[in-house]
């Protein structure tokens, strides 16, 4: 049986950069945001406005788990709802102002992220570890 610890480390690797984010939003008084809302928020950043299913396909996430946390969002009034005016049986999901808030700060987490991903790291050492983490990914 061959195994080696890529797996185990790629989950270490994920919670200890959940760690980071969560006292980096800590740091900037976000206390009631969580890791899991980024992906939703980042993507409202980038299209203002998107349907549950845009945001699921967007996130890679199912449907159920989308609307969990996006009714999250809406209760500590990060997003809003409304219905899509072209569709009744879809809702829009946007950013509320205390939404549009969250961004500078988001931008500049995510830059510490980065630089902390790959310190020391070179810019070929990067694109080829993205290529593999890729081709694993695609194995799946």
């Amino acid at each position: 049986m061959k195994t080696d610890k890529t797996i185990y480390l790629i989950g270490r690797i994920r919670e200890k950069a959940n760690e980071f984010i969560l006292k980096e939003l800590e740091m900037v008084g976000f206390k009631d945001i969580v890791p899991s809302h980024g992906d939703i928020l980042i993507t409202l950043f980038k299209y203002s406005e998107c349907t549950m299913t845009d945001i699921a396909n967007s996130i890679h996430r199912d449907r159920s788990t989308v609307t969990t946390l996006v009714s999250k969002l809406i209760k500590l009034g990060y997003v809003s709802s409304t219905k899509d005016p072209n569709d009744s049986r879809s809702v829009i999901i946007f950013l509320s102002e205390k939404g549009k808030a969250l961004e500078p700060s988001f931008k500049e987490i995510s830059q510490k992220l980065y630089e902390t991903e790959y310190k020391g790291i070179s810019e070929d050492e990067r694109r080829v570890f993205q290529k593999m983490l890729e081709k694993i990914y695609n194995n799946f």
